[in-house]
């Protein structure tokens, strides 16, 4: 186990920047999602179906004659959601393969990437308001609220800006917890959305001639949405600079800055448009290298890609699984859904000290007892039709631990020089699993959903055997394709005293 000096501890603590305008992003994007749930709901129960305003506040518990309307309704919002996540993730395989390689290129802009990428959530937000105060509007008119951070790439730009920010700047001795806190971060701010979300909305509603405190959520969003672009314009200035593995990082990549001072606006843009970065791109992944390595790395990105697609699609059709089961309105739904997210923010925590500083085991290792524990918490979701359910999930506690191992096994199997672009690449196949696993979670979902809801939950489950597998197979072989664990083969004694040192 590595010894941290002081001086590096204190650099550690310099680097959660990041994860304060990360918490805040989160919040910014998934604070309205109940919100947003139940407004298209209320438009469709409302407008289309002309059922009375107080049958729609509760429609969830209301009487066994609503049950086809309510079933409509539900069926209704999975597919808007689902339209809208391909509205929301095709543009972003573009933006991806130009972000990569601008990333790489010019690490200084990346600041104000950021903070543009929250000010056009905002207008989305401005947007969906003005759909409140207008609720006569189609629910489908909703969809043009997506357009601007559809447009500007705003969740690519903030997750690939975010993770390529905290790569550059981490030795890879640090990434297992460097990407740990930031994925707490993440955790932490889907219950608070969840839990203050569901409150908010339930609460007596600030604007008048409103079924409910769609504005108030919305608002509070906003708020939390400016703070993070004020925070990444102030304190994200160090971008351009990177570290090296001996925690220097305040040295400043030299080049990397002169070659950015040095280029026009018009040379950056052509830069950014030529085809041959984006070849170069795909090149970083399927170049052939020492052992074969090409393959681990490639098959753990389709390991990845099956994995977020059985993960991200549960929001396509949780709100509604939890309304058609549990008969749960939005304040429960918010409540007792914050608790899962706690079991997994606690393994994501308590998982990589555990597995790899104190049992020794390799990343690869943990990632497959990680993705174990994830099958287990969708197969049982699927098979108990009872709230306890979301308690059972502790069992499932060390689920979280894939988000973290996923993004520090890539980066231990690529060069520093290649980060932006595999991350690139990634993103662009991250950019197809939103639509193909809300296409998967909502045909299933709206062809079961009057018989056997849970159905849903038992295929995803199914869907984390490949990554199991695949962590297993590195473990095995992960003197092949572990640069870190390849240097220290090659290093001289002389080599290693100094790295102890």
């Amino acid at each position: 186990m590595s010894k941290f000096t002081v001086k590096e501890l204190l650099g550690l603590i310099k680097l959660l920047r990041i994860d304060v305008f990360f918490l805040l992003a989160n919040i910014l994007v998934s604070l309205p999602s109940i919100a947003f749930n139940q407004l298209v709901q209320d438009k469709i129960c409302t407008n289309k179906f002309s059922v009375n305003e107080t049958v729609c506040l509760n429609l969830e518990k209301s009487e066994p004659g609503y049950d086809f309307i309510r079933n409509q309704v539900l069926k209704e919002t999975t597919s808007l959601k689902l339209y809208l996540n391909i509205l929301t993730t095709l543009p972003s395989i573009f933006i991806s393969v130009i972000l990569g390689h601008w990333l790489d290129t010019y690490p200084g802009h990346l600041r104000y990437l950021l903070a543009s990428s929250v000010f056009s959530i905002i207008c989305q937000n401005v947007f969906t308001i003005y759909q409140c105060f207008h609720f006569q509007l189609d629910s489908y008119s909703l969809i043009y609220t997506y357009l601007v951070p559809v447009l500007t790439g705003s969740g690519t730009i903030i997750q690939l800006g975010t993770y390529t920010y905290a790569t550059r700047k981490t030795p890879a001795k640090y990434r297992a917890l460097r990407f740990t806190v930031l994925e707490i971060c993440l955790f932490a701010s889907l219950p608070i959305s969840s839990i203050f979300g569901g409150r908010i909305l339930e609460s007596k509603p600030w604007f008048p001639n409103q079924l409910r405190n769609y504005i108030g959520v919305y608002i509070v969003s906003s708020i939390c949405g400016l703070i993070a672009a004020v925070w990444a314009i102030v304190m994200i200035y160090d971008s351009a600079e990177s570290v090296n593995e001996n925690v220097k990082s305040d040295e400043p990549g030299s080049d990397e800055v002169k070659n950015e001072k040095k280029k026009s606006l018009a040379q950056v843009v052509c830069d950014l448009i030529n085809p041959n970065n984006y070849l170069d791109a795909a090149r970083c992944i399927f170049k052939r290298k020492p052992n074969n390595a090409h393959w681990f790395l490639f098959s753990s990105i389709i390991a990845g890609y099956v994995s977020s697609m059985a993960y991200v699609g549960e929001q396509a059709i949780s709100y509604q699984f939890a309304q058609r089961v549990y008969h749960f309105n939005a304040e429960k739904i918010g409540y007792y859904g914050s608790f899962p997210i706690l079991f997994l923010a606690i393994g994501a925590l308590l998982g990589p000290p555990l597995f790899i500083h104190w049992l020794k085991f390799h990343d690869s290792t943990v990632s497959a007892i990680s993705y174990a524990s994830m099958m287990f918490n969708f197969m049982i979701k699927g098979i108990v039709y009872d709230p306890i359910v979301y308690f059972l999930t502790i069992i499932g506690i060390f689920a979280g631990v894939s988000l973290v191992l996923d993004r520090v096994i890539l980066s231990r199997m690529i060069e520093p020089t290649e980060i932006g672009r595999v991350y690139a690449v990634t993103g662009i196949i991250g950019g197809l699993v939103p639509t193909v696993s809300s296409l998967f979670y909502t045909k299933i979902f709206q062809a079961t959903i009057d018989s056997n809801p849970g159905l849903v939950y038992l295929c995803s489950g199914l869907l984390f055997g490949y990554p199991v597998i695949n962590s297993i197979i590195l473990s095995i072989a992960r003197n092949k394709w572990d640069l870190e664990l390849i240097k220290k083969r090659k290093q001289t004694p002389t080599d290693k005293e100094m790295d102890k040192s």
